[in-house]
């Protein structure tokens, strides 16, 4: 009877990712070059994802702030004993619509921006940990 074989000693084989990340049939420098050049294409077109999600955010708190001072306008000058018509009772509602769908709008784009903010932390991490790496910094 043989004796089985023992496969435990490739168990703990450490595998470089720099290995994993060059191809083949282009040399290392020019592959980290590309890496690099798309690493920072990318980055710029997510920031200015960014600061396109903000500049809308920016619009919508606007609009938010002159829904509610009109509301709290509107409150007021019924609570003067002013006779509400009732045009000004379906525009109320129609501002308080929008006041709620703005305020979703941000918060869906704040979440966003968080999770856009999580993913480049975690591709930082995993940059700096290849670099150290393979000490291409």
């Amino acid at each position: 009877m043989s004796k089985p074989f023992d496969y435990s000693k490739w168990d703990n084989i450490e595998l470089s990712d720099d290995e994993d990340d060059v191809h083949p049939n282009i040399e290392r420098e020019s592959w980290f070059r590309m890496k690099h050049r798309s690493r920072v294409e990318r980055e710029e077109k997510e920031e200015n994802e960014k600061k396109k999600i903000k500049k809308e955010m920016n619009k919508s708190n606007v609009r938010i702030e002159e829904i509610e001072r009109f509301l709290k306008k509107i409150s007021v000058s019924s609570n003067d004993g002013d006779s509400d018509s009732d045009d000004e009772l379906e525009d109320v509602d129609g501002l308080k619509v929008e006041l709620e769908d703005l305020q979703k709008q941000n918060a869906a784009r704040q979440k966003k921006l968080d999770d856009m903010e999580k993913k480049q932390k975690v591709e930082r991490r995993q940059h700096v940990s290849r670099c150290r790496r393979t000490n291409d910094y």
